[in-house]
């Protein structure tokens, strides 16, 4: 009977010291429960530069940033997912971490769809339901104010569901030329010009939105609508995502990419 029993307890120590670590984003998401929209301000949306719209994509963003993992922005979920599927980061069986697509809107009918974190599977299998993680959302408790947004646990049913995306860590880009990077000047970088800091960009944009077909060192059409891709991957929407570059996304593209430096 002993050894049946420190069996069992063996059994239950293997099972739990053997579970694998929760992703750093679920981690950052989990810190966040509870919080609340303070008097029409909210921090994720300042902090992406969109506020006074739905806030949802934007905690989404914000906890991946802080998580240190960079992720197509889906402060407009459309987007986002857009970039996903390109990119064949769309999956069907979630795991936790993986970013949730939405079949209805977070605010009105008509508003852009919404989009949450997976927390837990353990029940997809077999019922179709996850558990999420939400930002812009009432708490679901019974007599609680609907009014009241901010992030709380959900549990989703498969025919809310549009999609999952997987994210995975991105690759380490290491200047291994021992080289100085090339110090690019914004002014140069315009639609129709043709110049060397150009090139540059488009060698950056290559390897961020797979652009092909350009003029070299021109700013062509092709140029510009990978470009206005650029900025969409990067949480810009509507006219902010023009393929008209803008010194913030020339700075951010030459960071990613390790192709130049903008200049001071």
């Amino acid at each position: 009977m002993r050894q049946r029993h420190l069996l069992t307890n063996w059994k239950k120590f293997f099972l739990r010291t053997t579970q694998p670590e929760p992703p750093k984003q679920l981690e950052t998401a989990t810190a966040w429960l509870g919080q609340l929209s303070q008097g029409g301000r909210v921090e994720f949306s300042e902090r992406v530069g969109y506020s006074g719209v739905t806030w949802a994509g934007a905690f989404i963003d914000c906890v991946f940033h802080d998580a240190g993992l960079i992720i197509p922005s889906v402060t407009y979920p459309a987007s986002g997912l857009a970039e996903f599927i390109k990119t064949r980061r769309v999956v069907e069986k979630p795991q936790p971490g993986d970013i949730v697509f939405f079949t209805f809107a977070t605010g009105s009918p008509f508003d852009v769809m919404h989009v949450g974190l997976v927390a837990d599977v353990r029940e997809w299998e077999t019922a179709g339901l996850v558990g999420t993680i939400e930002g812009d959302v009432s708490s679901g408790l019974a007599k609680s104010d609907p009014s009241l947004r901010g992030v709380f646990r959900r549990i989703r049913d498969g025919h809310e569901i549009l999609a999952f995306a997987r994210v995975q860590p991105a690759p380490t880009i290491k200047d291994e030329t021992g080289q100085p990077a090339h110090i690019l000047d914004s002014r140069r970088v315009t639609p129709g010009r043709r110049n060397k800091d150009i090139g540059l960009v488009q060698l950056a944009l290559k390897q961020v939105t797979g652009l092909i077909g350009e003029t070299p060192d021109m700013f062509d059409g092709q140029t510009k609508s990978a470009y206005a891709r650029w900025q969409r991957i990067t949480g810009r929407v509507g006219a902010d995502a023009s393929g008209i570059p803008d010194r913030a996304s020339l700075q951010l593209l030459g960071e990613r990419t390790k192709k130049y430096k903008l200049d001071a």
